[in-house]
This record gives C-alpha cells, structure tokens and sequence, in this order.
C-alpha cells in the first residue's frame, strides 16, 4: 500500500551536441528557465571527443521551486564557437516522506474523499503491507471496482488505486446432477449440446452411447458438462479421441493426407495429393471454439496469430472429412 513519499532529486541528462565543422567539444554549460548569457550558465566537464558526445550528468534540482521547468544545455567547441543550446521541460515535486496513518475503501463510485470504509492499519515509515478481509455481501452478481486509498501523518490523502473484481454466487450445497450434454470439436453454446438422459440420476458412475456418425477419420475433441438441479452448469470435461475408418476407396484415399510440420512454430505444412481438393479448413481449440477457418485450397497455413498449444485441425475434400491433432509450439 504504497503512497506518495518521494523527493524527486533529479533531472539526470544526456548531452549529444556537435558544432557544424568538426570540432573538439571543450566544455559546456547548463541553465534553468532563463538564459544567463552565453558563458554565464554552470559549467560541465566534458569527456574527450571528437566533436560529438554523448555523456551522462546528475544536475541538482534542490534550488528549484515545484513544478514545471525547463533545463537548457550548451557547448563550446576547440575554436570558442558556442552551439546552440537543447533543451528539456521537467516537472518536479517534492514528497515528504510520511507514515501511512489510515486507509479506506470502496467500491465503484467514489463517496468522497474520507467518506471510505475506513481500514486500521499497522505500524510503518512509509510504505505499508498489509492484509485485509473485505465483505463483499452486498455487492450483486457481476464485475464490481475496488478502490483503496491512504492517508499519512499530515492528512494528505494519496490517489486511489483500483482493482477489478467479479461476484458469482455458488450454491456449495451437494445437489443431484438431473440433466448432461456433450459436443464434439466445437462449442454450441450451454444448453445446445447434444442431451443425455440418465437411466438412473443418482448413480454417480454412468454409461454412455456417444454417437460419431459422420465424423471425419482422425483426432476429435469430446466434451461433457452436467447440469443440476438448481439449474447450474458445470465446467466441462475433454477426452481426445480418434475415427479410424480404414474400409472404402475414400477414406483410403483421405488417408494419403499427412502434416509436413507437427508440432509447428508458424506455418503448418500439409501433404495432400493432387486428386484431392480441400474445400474447407476449420482449426478448433481446445474450448472448442473455432480459431481458424479458410474456403482456399492450400498446403500450407500460416498460423502466426495461434497461441502455443493443441488444436484440431478439419479438412472437408471432395472425398470427405478427416481430421489431425497439431500441437504449435
């Protein structure tokens, strides 16, 4: 729970100057806000050179009142020439440094300053640690903000900082799974997958006929979630599995389709015979979610914009589906 307690002690500049001829820079000088005169501002040692420089100075601001200044800087060359200056605007402010005395709270509109749920706070010289268990009652279902903010030892209060947080309610209860669905490959929303019936809800093992017809031969994705009776979904579960139809020209044909490139980094590399046609290229996640779709006929797909991870790659041919597991790195 840091606040502001800070002494901003410098300006620290790097000087790259140079004169029109090539010349030795033989020393410069700096001023604040108002030009002195030429010679007149602090002097600064210069390292060697050859007429450019690139060098490194800690100039005090200590004699400067808060607020916004304006570092000018100057040099002169082996033949007395002075260059033209450069400048740099600064802002400075002065923090003392104070112990965090009290703090408050609260959620997504502002009550005015002090007007918080006030915390008690730990002994500190300043920067503070500490935690704190917040009710979140009566907050509703849904994204809420958090603000927090601290005042020290002077009464001076610092900015606010924010956290975003998110309130779901969960019936902890045990309560009996009445209804199930699955899907394949890709997500169809909750409550449109496929519905299972359970012969008997109170077993907590149960048997299921799944059925793949129609599915292309290679890697799948199966997905399961379970609803109870409050009405609430569960998170789904995943298994992989593959089709294997190894009987009929087609799926001997389909067959001769490999991956070039697995795992890839960027681009997947597809060896695909000349009588095949691809007429679609579908990628899902492992959420099911469709991450790539393509109508081209091409052996190689750039994937740049894929995370690392497993995806299930779907070809729809002029002689059917088939599938394949890619994994990019």
């Amino acid at each position: 729970m840091p606040i502001k307690m800070k002494r901003y002690l410098l300006s620290v500049f790097s000087l790259l100057s140079f004169c029109c001829l090539a010349q030795t820079i033989t020393s410069a000088e700096y001023f604040f806000n108002t030009d002195p005169g030429i010679g007149n501002g602090t002097s600064l040692s210069v390292n060697s050179n050859t007429g450019q420089l690139v060098q490194t100075f800690s100039i005090a601001t200590t004699s400067l009142t808060d607020g916004f200044h304006t570092l000018y800087v100057r040099t002169l060359n082996s033949d007395s020439n002075w260059s033209l200056y450069d400048k740099q605007s600064f802002y400075l402010k002065s923090f003392n440094t104070s112990i965090i005395a009290s703090a408050e709270y609260f959620f997504n509109t502002d009550p005015g300053i002090g007007n918080g749920t006030v915390l008690n706070t730990n002994n500190n010289s300043g920067q503070l640690t500490q935690v704190f268990s917040i009710s979140t009652t009566s907050l509703s279902e849904g994204f809420h903000n958090f603000y927090l903010r601290t005042q020290n030892n002077d009464g001076d209060w610092s900015l606010y900082d924010r956290q975003i947080i998110y309130i779901k309610d969960f019936d902890l209860s045990p309560d009996e799974v009445s209804a199930a669905e699955y899907f394949i490959d890709s997500d169809p929303g909750v409550g449109n997958g496929t519905s299972i019936v359970f012969g008997n809800a109170s077993l907590s093992s149960q048997t299921l006929n799944i059925d793949s017809t129609g599915l292309a031969n290679g890697d799948h994705l199966f997905y399961i979630r379970v609803q109870d009776t409050n009405g609430d979904w569960s998170i789904y579960d995943t298994a992989l599995f593959t089709i294997d139809s190894s009987l009929g020209v087609d799926n001997h044909l389909l067959s001769e389709i490999s991956l070039l490139s697995n795992p890839f980094e960027n681009n997947l590399s597809l060896k695909i015979p000349n009588n095949i046609q691809v007429l679609k290229t579908k990628i899902y996640n492992n959420l099911g979610q469709t991450v790539y779709s393509s109508l081209e006929n091409k052996s190689t797909l750039e994937l740049y914009n894929l995370e690392s991870g497993l995806y299930i790659l779907n070809l729809k041919t002029n002689y059917g589906n088939t599938s394949f597991k890619i994994i990019k790195k």
